[in-house]
């Protein structure tokens, strides 16, 4: 019976990660439930995409130019990983690290965590940053951010703003604006301060999202490539049970159930509907009767960052061989053409593949992305390759092929990686995963655990399956399986008892302060090698 003619059990709309996780949890529990997962674009994955690169001997490589790293804290992920045979390895971190960074753009490296920013005071303050960072992460919850006595100042501002007035060097605030450009896709002034520390939070600290360490975000690769975690599931689902090229227009629900129409004219009932859409694409999206107020608040107010990744290969790994890692952390140093301040670097990471492959990954993020999409293709391929060089190498000026990705391209993804809330939106937030009637929200964004990763997308659509299998078929879900739902009355959303005053402040009294750089100043001499130049050793 053709899809159309059909009334479902359940309607999941999207078939990335956390559509497909849904599905299948749903059928891992019944497999006589009736499902349609409706995906707008050509292809499942979401914001998954592996594509084979063709080599100079004619061989061809799988390269990740969506989501990409995987950690062993990110649970949810790992499980399934593991659950498919899928095998990861390492991130290669060895060696020496380059950033540019500071009004000078001056080209520095460093071996550790901490950079070099040429400026011993930058590096105590960018220090005590940190530490104040993740002390405060450690008090604001994903689960409800604005629960705590400080969400109203922190939502009030944007992070720009809380980054300047605990940073005044330069080249410690570039740090921490390349490492959110490349993690968020965005410029710390359209991004809440609250929402940031909460997003840390989710994932354990604000370090854990910038590093590549063990239990980082950037810790582990997937051999093969992320988007077969979709294509696998969507197998196991069944091909004839994923509607592909069917953007949905509009969502009608009435007290026996939901009817979706798509563009093409396609109307599916259900009785449940997840719908897995980012925040701000649903605004495309017509709903009858309307939604809450606070949700539309929400849609109208979480864009979704600006992401341009690169993947550089070359016949040899020449930065290793020179004692490099491959890494940098760039402000995109200065550019030399009208109508881009600064070059198109923010992040670079060693791509070499499990099969041996030497490659470099980069992105063009937040607003050097969007300044940088505006210019030609071959313009901004040589802008890349000279910068690369400058950091590593003059060979960085040869590599075998180019490949690149530009995620606002991508109509019903709507941005990459993730979508953010802008400063006096907070109070709305509890709409984020609140169920409206039928229709059940999932998405990375709606994640309590590394939200905004490819974990967050899988814990998501667990959470949505079983909030549905609740209604659907109640008998079938257990109180732990409710845990985190919305139906989980034994641990509701509690306001957080962190105090204002709990807070490091730079306007403790001046002696303290000069204690704590003394006794700081000899911890990173003795932990980390700092000497006065600011070079780490």
């Amino acid at each position: 019976m053709d899809a159309k003619n059909r009334e479902f059990d359940v309607i999941v709309i999207g078939a990335g990660v956390s559509g497909l996780t849904c599905a299948y949890e749903l059928l891992q529990k019944d497999k006589s439930i009736s499902l349609i997962v409706v995906e707008a674009n050509d292809r499942v994955g979401g914001r998954t995409l592996t594509e084979e690169v063709s080599l100079p001997d004619g061989t061809k490589e799988k390269f990740d130019l969506g989501g990409q790293w995987v950690g062993q804290t990110q649970h949810h992920v790992m499980d399934l990983l593991k659950k498919f045979n899928i095998e990861t390895y390492p991130q290669n971190t060895k060696g020496r690290k380059v950033m540019v960074v500071g009004k000078d753009a001056k080209i520095r490296t460093y071996t550790n965590d901490i950079p070099s920013l040429g400026s011993y005071f930058g590096l105590i303050e960018l220090e005590l940053f940190i530490r104040k960072a993740e002390s405060l992460a450690k008090k604001i919850s994903m689960e409800n951010p604005y629960a705590s006595p400080l969400a109203k100042e922190l939502d009030n501002i944007t992070l720009d703003s809380y980054v300047k007035s605990n940073l005044r060097t330069q080249s410690a605030r570039d740090v921490i604006q390349a490492a959110v450009r490349a993690s968020m896709g965005t410029e710390m002034c359209r991004l809440s301060a609250l929402f940031f520390i909460a997003y840390a939070n989710a994932a354990g600290g604000v370090m854990r999202l910038f590093l590549a360490k063990e239990g980082d975000a950037q810790e582990l690769r997937v051999k093969g490539g992320t988007q077969q975690l979709s294509t696998i599931m969507a197998s196991k689902i069944g091909d004839n049970n994923v509607l592909l090229k069917e953007p949905v227009v509009s969502i009608e629900q009435d007290d026996t159930g939901i009817t979706v129409t798509t563009l093409n004219g396609k109307s599916l009932r259900a009785k449940y509907l997840v719908s897995t859409m980012p925040p701000n694409c649903l605004n495309r999206v017509h709903f009858s009767p309307p939604l809450p107020e606070g949700r539309r608040m929400l849609m109208h107010n979480m864009p979704s960052g600006h992401l341009t990744k690169f993947i550089v290969t070359y016949d040899k790994s020449y930065w290793t061989e020179e004692g490099y890692s491959g890494e940098i952390v760039s402000n995109g140093g200065l550019s030399n053409i009208d109508g881009i301040s600064n070059g198109p670097l923010s992040v670079v990471y060693d791509a070499t593949t499990n099969n041996g492959v030497p490659a470099l990954v980069g992105f063009i993020a937040g607003r050097q992305g969007i300044e940088w999409a505006g210019v030609e293709a071959e313009v901004r391929k040589k802008a890349v390759l000279e910068d690369l060089a400058k950091c590593l190498g003059s060979w960085a000026k040869s590599p075998t092929s180019f490949i690149e990705k530009n995620w606002s391209d991508e109509l019903y993804a709507g941005g990459c990686p993730v979508s953010f809330n802008v400063p006096g939106v907070a109070y709305s937030f509890q709409y984020l995963r609140k169920p409206e009637g039928r229709i059940f929200w999932a998405g990375t964004e709606t994640a309590t655990i590394w939200t905004g990763y490819i974990s967050g997308a899988i814990q998501s659509g667990k959470r949505a399956a079983m909030e549905v299998l609740h209604n659907l078929s109640p008998n079938l879900v257990t109180e732990e399986e409710l845990q985190g739902t919305h139906y989980d009355i034994t641990s509701r959303e509690k306001a957080d008892t962190a105090k204002p005053n709990t807070v490091f402040r730079w306007t403790i009294a001046l002696p303290i302060v000069t204690i704590l750089f003394a006794w700081l100043g000899i911890s990173l001499r003795n932990k980390y090698g700092v000497v006065l130049s600011g070079k780490i050793i």
